[in-house]
């Protein structure tokens, strides 16, 4: 960083600065090209890998720990609601 700064204060002149540019673009540019061609293979690679997953697999720990979450929130939600109704209509 103090390397760079003290190169952009050395080369002051713009044309100078625009030309420093201007020789990194073609290396930049090859550089993103080779970063998406990557990208695409990966994606491809993990999409046929995600189709060779059994969907008739038992469920997992996880699986079973997330299902139970979600239950006890929806009674949650539900003992709140009657909560709601109880207070909106004392009697």
């Amino acid at each position: 960083m103090i390397t760079a700064l003290s190169l952009l204060t050395e080369t002051s002149d713009p044309d100078q600065q625009r030309s420093l540019i201007d020789q990194a673009g073609p290396i930049a540019g090859l550089f993103v090209l080779v970063l998406g061609i990557a990208i695409f293979f990966l994606w491809k690679s993990m999409s046929k890998q995600m189709k060779r997953i059994d969907p008739s697999l038992p469920t997992g720990r996880d699986d079973r720990e997330q299902a139970l979450d979600r239950r006890l929130t929806e009674e949650a939600v539900q003992r709140g609601e009657a909560d709601d109704a109880d207070d909106a209509n004392p009697e």
